[in-house]
C-alpha cells in the first residue's frame, strides 16, 4: 500500500480479497479507504484478488491495456478499469504516478513510481533484465522496492526443471541478486532514503544472500542508505518515504 495525504492505493493484489482485507485491518486500515489498485501484470501472484476486491470495495483497477485484456477487465461490468499508458503518467487524488514498460513474459507489464511532495516511491518486480531506461526510471527515487528474485548459483544448482530455470534467468523472467544490485549501484544518489529487496524466491534465494549483494552495491555507490529484505509473508512495517 502507498499513501499520500488522503489517498491510499494498493500495488498488485496477489492474495485473496479476504486476505488483503484482513491484512489491512491488522494495520488499522479500512479496506474501503483504498482508492485504487495498480496491477503491474496479470500473473496470478500479482492479480488474483484484484477483481473481487475492486467489486467489493468499489475501487478501480489501474492497468495497461494488455494486462486488462489478459484479466478480462474490458468486458467486466462490475470492476471499474482505468487504462494506464505503459510509459505514461497520471494522478489519483494526492498521488501522482508514472509507469514504465518492463521486459517480462506477461502481456504489457509495467513498474510504477508514485510521487507526492518530495517523495518518490518506485515499485518494480518481475523483470527479465535491467535496461538503461529502467535505471533512469529508478534514479531519483526516495524509496525503492526492487525484486531480488534469485541467487544465480542456487537457481542453477536447484531443483527446478531446466525449462523453468531458463525462463527465470532469461531476458523475460526475473532479476537476480547480481542484476538488481547493479541497478542499485548505478541508480543510488542523494535522494535515496531506503531500499527494500522484494520478491525473493523461497527456493532459489535467501535474505542473507540478497542483503549481501544489496549492501555491497550501496557501499560501491558511495551512498549510506538503510536497506532490508521484505518478509515473503509479513512484508515490511510501514515507513515514510
Amino acid at each position: 500500500m502507498v499513501e499520500a495525504g488522503r489517498t491510499r492505493v494498493l500495488v498488485d493484489a496477489g492474495l485473496s480479497a479476504r486476505e488483503i482485507e484482513r491484512r489491512l485491518k491488522a494495520r488499522d486500515i479500512p479496506a474501503e479507504s483504498i482508492a485504487a489498485i495498480f496491477v503491474t501484470h496479470e500473473h496470478n501472484d500479482h492479480s488474483s484478488g484484484a477483481l473481487t476486491f475492486s467489486v467489493r470495495f468499489a475501487c478501480p483497477i489501474f492497468a495497461t491495456a494488455g494486462t486488462g485484456d489478459a484479466l478480462g477487465l474490458e468486458s467486466n461490468l462490475f470492476a471499474p478499469f482505468i487504462r494506464v499508458d505503459a510509459n505514461g503518467e497520471g494522478r489519483v487524488g494526492d498521488l501522482a504516478y508514472r509507469a514504465l514498460a518492463t521486459p517480462h513474459d506477461a502481456n504489457e507489464s509495467v513498474a510504477y513510481a508514485f510521487e507526492a511532495d518530495d517523495a518518490r516511491v518506485v515499485i518494480a518486480s518481475d523483470l527479465g533484465r535491467a535496461e538503461d531506461r529502467f535505471v533512469d526510471f529508478v534514479s531519483g527515487a526516495t524509496a525503492l522496492l526492487l525484486e531480488f528474485n534469485h541467487d544465480e548459483d542456487m537457481l542453477r544448482d536447484g531443483p527446478y526443471v531446466w525449462a523453468l530455470k531458463q525462463r527465470i534467468s532469461g531476458g523475460w523472467g526475473h532479476l537476480s541478486n547480481r542484476q538488481s544490485a547493479e541497478v542499485v549501484r548505478r541508480a543510488a544518489g542523494p535522494e535515496l532514503r531506503r531500499v527494500i529487496a522484494t520478491h525473493l524466491s523461497r527456493t532459489n534465494n535467501t535474505p542473507p544472500l540478497a542483503l549481501a549483494a544489496l549492501g555491497e552495491a550501496l557501499e560501491q555507490s558511495g551512498w549510506a542508505v538503510p536497506f532490508e529484505a521484505a518478509d515473503p509473508i509479513a512484508g515490511v512495517p510501514a515507513f515514510d518515504a
